[in-house]
């Protein structure tokens, strides 16, 4: 049921994005009350150089309405 796609500089080893997402399901599974064996989790790299052109602009900014979080900090 839940999906969720992380998007993030690219840099970081298998081991690390694999630990990310694990824990990221394991968050969210306690406090969804959903098992985790329903989530399906995407990391996407994304390239410094390209990160406002192709993650701010057309992903960010269209679902400003619907950010719970930015930057760290509650909307």
């Amino acid at each position: 049921m839940p999906f969720i796609h992380v998007r993030a500089y690219s840099g970081r080893d298998m081991e690390t994005k694999k630990k990310a997402a694990n824990a990221i399901m394991k968050a969210a599974s306690e406090a969804m009350g959903a098992p985790e064996t329903a989530f399906t989790i995407v990391y996407e790299d994304v390239d410094r150089d390209v990160w406002e052109k192709n993650v701010v602009k057309p992903i960010m900014e269209p679902l400003r309405d619907k950010m719970l979080i930015d930057h760290g900090k509650p909307v």
